[in-house]
């Protein structure tokens, strides 16, 4: 169930998050490391690069389907991955 809640969530929640951070590389250059560990703005701005980047798209992109389709051959190897499955199922629903 995280795997899909993060999936759909983590990233509009970053976007709203740090959306209005105008911290700048130049900011960054002219404050201390001891600066940089205790400003929120710049804590806003690691998190964004982080998480609002085309790798971590990607890696979202792929892994709910690789998931979808290997749940019910995991059950198979396991049966707890049929019970996480059908709560999964519940909670994000048969359509997702």
């Amino acid at each position: 169930i995280f795997t899909f809640i993060a999936m759909d969530v983590l990233h509009p929640c970053v976007y709203l998050w740090t959306v209005s951070n105008k911290f700048s590389a130049e900011d960054g250059k002219k404050m201390s490391c001891l600066q940089k560990l205790t400003c929120v703005a710049w804590w806003k701005s690691c998190i964004a690069s982080a998480v609002l980047n085309e790798q971590t798209t990607n890696i979202f992109r792929y892994v709910a389907p690789a998931y979808n389709f290997m749940l019910p051959l995991l059950v198979f190897y396991n049966a707890t991955f049929g019970v996480s499955g059908g709560f999964t199922l519940v909670a994000v629903g048969a359509g997702h």
